[in-house]
């Protein structure tokens, strides 16, 4: 029950995306998503989980893109320049210049991928890579890699199932 209450806002962030997953496109959806999302980006920040943090931005931008349907174009561009300013600004600090990095990277270039060209073989790499990069984090002690592990697991099936459907 504590680690709940440590994590609250990031539990219900994982909620809410979970509640929104099977709901049909719409407002409602939307709301639900753009809402569990800010609060995964209060989570990273309150958990100093920068790489997480950085990600669900980008997630958040993605997201309200295919909300207002913005051009393909610009999504893409959008989407492609926030990666490289992310990547940019991480590098910057020597403890992510490793392996581990490496996969968090390639799990964020694989949902940039995916918000960009709404494919779900993006989502896929995405959510595996991303989990995978989770649960390196947990293991070296940063406590918010569980969740996002947890997430990134649920989203990366669910685009594995999509694929295969």
């Amino acid at each position: 029950m504590e680690l709940i209450k440590q994590n609250i806002v990031g539990v219900l962030g994982l909620i809410a995306l979970c509640v929104a997953i099977p709901l049909s496109h719409g407002a409602p959806q939307n709301v639900i998503n753009v809402v569990g999302i800010s609060a995964l980006i209060i989570y990273a920040w309150q958990g100093r989980n920068t790489f997480f943090l950085y990600l669900e931005l980008i997630v958040l931008l993605g997201t309200l893109l295919q909300i207002a349907e913005v051009s393909p174009v610009i999504t893409w561009t959008a989407l492609t320049l926030s990666f490289f300013v992310t990547a940019l600004r991480l590098l910057q600090n020597s403890a992510y210049r490793n392996f581990a990095t490496i996969l968090g990277f390639t799990g964020l270039a694989g949902l940039v991928f995916g918000y960009a060209t709404l494919n779900p073989i993006g989502y896929a790499i995405g959510g595996v890579c991303s989990a995978c990069y989770s649960i390196i984090l947990f293991r070296q002690g940063i406590k918010s890699g569980l969740l996002f592990a947890l997430l990134n697991v649920i989203y990366g099936a669910l685009a594995i199932y999509v694929i295969f459907k």
